[in-house]
């Protein structure tokens, strides 16, 4: 049985991911996230919301016996509120950071600790941004948040190279996808977001990733794993 959990299952890349990989056979799925939509007998919801501490880390992985493949995919994100620092909440900071790295990093800490020793395919699958490397105006908490999360996967898998029954990980890209995040950048002022225009045109242009498409390329690369390009890679379509 391979056994997949996925943050942010509510809608765009997470959703859409459940629904690819419940083409596969033998599989449980479980959603990590505030709501859910799916309702298939090899999918299971947890209510978890990603931005409150104390509900990640009351979260425990289960022992999984007859494990094949064991998968985390730390899906969840949040642009947070587009504004220039200076100008934002201490809570936004907060939340958003702890949403797109800090939630992550525990899950990750958690997942390692319960199956490290298991004899199975363990694969750790962090969605990244190309925020992570390219500085946004407005931006600050979900360019460093991501940024963070690449970092995070270099050591872990640096780490991982002294295992002697070792975790892959990798930290991926999706592209610039449709999904509410960017509904969200196309509704920002350009007094706190100056390139909001660029992101307009690729809507209007149909330049946007449909997230049915990538997440049918992230559940191939989970599939196997060898034809991830790079430990910090981008999808391309």
């Amino acid at each position: 049985m391979n056994y997949y959990f996925i943050t942010g299952t509510s809608s765009g890349i997470g959703k859409a991911l459940v629904q690819e990989l419940l083409k596969y056979p033998q599989q449980q799925i479980v959603g990590l996230s505030r709501s859910n939509k799916l309702h298939e007998e090899e999918f299971t919801h947890y209510v978890m919301d990603l931005s409150k501490p104390s509900e990640v880390e009351a979260f425990e992985f289960s022992a999984l016996q007859d494990a094949k493949k064991i998968v985390l995919v730390n899906n969840s994100g949040t642009l947070g509120e587009v504004k220039y620092v200076g100008r934002q909440s201490n809570q936004n900071i907060q939340d958003t950071m702890q949403v797109n790295f800090t939630s992550a990093a525990i899950l990750i800490n958690k997942f390692i600790k319960a199956y490290q020793a298991c004899n199975c395919e363990k694969l750790i699958v962090n969605i990244s941004s190309g925020a992570a490397t390219s500085a946004y105006d407005g931006w600050a908490n979900y360019c460093s948040a991501k940024a963070a999360l690449n970092m995070y996967t270099e050591a872990i898998a640096k780490e991982q190279e002294h295992a002697d029954k070792p975790v892959k990980v990798y930290a991926i890209a999706p592209g610039v996808v449709d999904t509410l995040m960017q509904d969200q950048i196309r509704e920002t002022s350009s007094e706190q977001f100056s390139q909001i225009a660029k992101f307009q045109d690729l809507k209007s242009n149909n330049q946007l990733y449909k997230a049915q498409d990538v997440a049918r390329r992230l559940a191939e690369m989970i599939a196997a794993p060898h034809t991830i390009p790079s430990l910090i890679s981008r999808i391309q379509l």
